[in-house]
């Protein structure tokens, strides 16, 4: 224990200064202005100490009314080895936590402002200590980077990692940043042919050390989630932009809709698999139950890629984008068209073997090639509709589907493996 903590403990008179009060993710028992409180330190913000209530919101308060009342668990470190360790519960229910890293495992850098991902995420495990009667969760950094540098190869990487674990554990939590979440989810369906327990991804629009994260109940729902009998891959976030309610999404139809809001995902065109509503869970009766064994394929040919249909596209611009590709999802405008100048363009890479699906900007809603003459044109050049499967779903499928089977490619994509393609249109809402 820390000399200036045990100092603190043994006079409760001396109100200690913030460098001196404990360390960054330390549980402490405090005394404000009359009211004990268990919290978390944070940091110390000039004269003010901040710390991090149960409930996930942030209070600051004057070093010089607060009385340090007991140290409940000291902090674990920064080091990457003390998390690869760390164990919460003893219950039957095994969980593995894995972080790849993202906003949910970062913290603000208060020198520059800027949100970094750090080696140390034990502090935000505190929302899961009321569960831990029923729970064995073991957590592991596997990655410490943001999304936007997340490419198939950290995809594979994290595959082998999720197989590895379900081969011991019940479900699998995953950290991930929120802007290619929906990419790394869909990865994972395709690659996860079966599954024995749930694969949940989950993040956060706010670093855990910032007032209201949405860090702490997120993981919270997620492990919930992984309590039940599931056997897909799920993302799972705030439904509404409070706290109390939790949504769990396919991860082949979710995608982030909006930049900072903290029920950013929706299910595109597809019912909730889940929902938590003041921690109780429901199911949907959609959901599929688990596999009695874990079958995964690390096979992805990454010769593949999503071209914005806009109406500077041309000729050239499109065969330079697809010299290099296997497989082109194209993202098409209304019901799927682009313009007839592209159209012997796609004729003649299609005959050369490369294979073009369409899929629409307008995400809501089902590409159809039979209504007008320009779909017409486009399915006659040899593109092939993908009805509402998602852009980024079709991007990921796309790459399963080269690995595993290149000479049926048309018969696998428009085939609906993982829920990729629902059967029914829903009318899609504001946000």
């Amino acid at each position: 224990m820390h000399y200036a903590l045990e100092r603190a403990l043994a006079d409760q008179d001396v109100r200690m200064t913030g460098k001196e009060f404990a360390e960054f993710g330390a549980r402490l028992r405090i005394e404000h202005e009359g009211q004990v409180l268990d919290v978390t330190f944070i940091k110390r913000d000039g004269d003010e100490l901040v710390f991090k209530l149960p409930s996930g919101y942030n209070v600051r308060f004057s070093f010089k009314t607060v009385k340090m009342v007991e140290i409940l668990e000291e902090s674990h470190g920064n080091s990457k080895h003390a998390m690869e360790v760390a164990t919460i519960g003893s219950g039957p229910r095994k969980i593995s936590l894995l972080s790849t890293g993202g906003t949910i495992s970062s913290k603000v850098d208060y020198a520059t402002g800027a949100v970094k991902p750090t080696e140390d995420i034990s502090f935000i495990l505190d929302s899961i200590r009321d569960i831990k009667e029923k729970i064995t969760l073991k957590a592991n950094i596997i990655d410490s980077i943001l999304s936007e540098n997340m490419k198939p190869d950290n995809w594979i990487r994290t595959g082998r990692l999720v197989s590895r674990a379900l081969d011991e554990e019940d479900a699998v939590v995953l950290l991930h940043g929120t802007d290619t979440m929906s990419y790394t989810a869909s990865a994972l369906a395709f690659m996860f042919e079966k599954q024995r327990g749930p694969i949940i991804l989950t993040g956060s629009q706010r670093s855990s050390d910032r007032p209201s994260s949405d860090a702490f109940e997120n993981i919270e729902a997620s492990v919930r989630f992984s309590m039940e009998q599931i056997g897909e891959v799920g993302i799972c976030m705030h439904a509404s932009i409070s706290d109390g309610r939790s949504t769990l999404i396919r991860g082949v139809r979710a995608r982030k809709m909006h930049t900072t809001r903290r029920d950013a995902f929706r299910a595109i065109e597809s019912g909730e698999l889940g929902s938590i509503i003041d921690r109780k869970v429901l199911l949907s009766r959609e959901i599929k139950e688990p596999d009695e064994e874990t079958i995964f394929s690390d096979k992805l040919d990454q010769a593949a890629g999503i071209y914005y249909f806009n109406p500077l596209s041309n000729e050239d611009d499109l065969e330079s984008f697809s010299k290099k590709k296997k497989a082109v999802v194209i993202m098409a405008t209304g019901l799927g068209h682009v313009a007839d100048r592209l159209l012997p363009k796609i004729r003649e890479l299609t005959d050369e073997g490369k294979h073009f699906v369409i899929t629409s900007q307008c995400l809501y809603g089902r590409v159809d090639l039979e209504v007008y003459a320009s779909g017409r044109k486009l399915l006659a050049a040899g593109a092939v509709p993908l009805e509402n499967m998602l852009p980024e779903t079709a991007l990921a499928k796309s790459m399963y589907v080269l690995a595993h089977h290149p000479d049926e490619f048309e018969k696998w994509m428009t085939k609906n493996l993982r829920g990729e393609i629902s059967e029914r249109s829903l009318l899609g809402g504001e946000l």
